[in-house]
């Protein structure tokens, strides 16, 4: 089930092709105060997809705007991921302790194939981490979800 809760926190893709799906935990113990704080303008962060802990999505940010989850960031001589990226978020600790819920998992997969399905430039899965390294290490305790078979 996707439910809609729309972020302030977006803009144009200025004709950037969506290249890559980068997965993201939002580090939050509170699903609301996650949200709460990507829709509000304050934050100035935002993800295109939120996956709660029991699978169900909520969506922030349509397909055809850039959401600005990747911050500085990089990957394949590429600077600045935000306008070529569909970000998808995981209500997760980041404590190095709580995993992806099996739920999040089937979700996320999901997900993955339907926005590979709606976007065909979709080239791979990426996390924060590998494109800001030193910077950003999420989503963690996750080994080679990213690298899944989705199609």
């Amino acid at each position: 089930m996707t439910h809609q809760r729309p972020s302030p926190n977006h803009s144009s893709r200025r004709g950037a092709t969506i290249r890559w799906i980068v997965l993201h935990a939002d580090a939050s113990p509170s699903e609301r105060a996650t949200l709460d704080w990507i829709c509000s303008p304050r934050s100035a962060v935002s993800y295109h997809l939120f996956v709660h802990r029991d699978g169900t999505v909520t969506r922030c940010v349509p397909d055809d705007r850039a959401a600005w989850a990747c911050g500085k960031s990089a990957w394949q001589g590429v600077q600045g991921l935000n306008r070529h990226s569909l970000s998808i978020a995981f209500a997760n600790k980041h404590d190095g302790k709580e995993r992806l819920t099996d739920a999040q998992i089937d979700t996320a997969m999901q997900l993955v194939a339907a926005c590979k399905a709606m976007h065909p430039t979709v080239e791979d899965v990426l996390t924060h981490a590998m494109i800001a390294p030193g910077r950003k290490s999420d989503p963690d305790n996750t080994p080679n979800f990213y690298r899944h078979d989705y199609a």
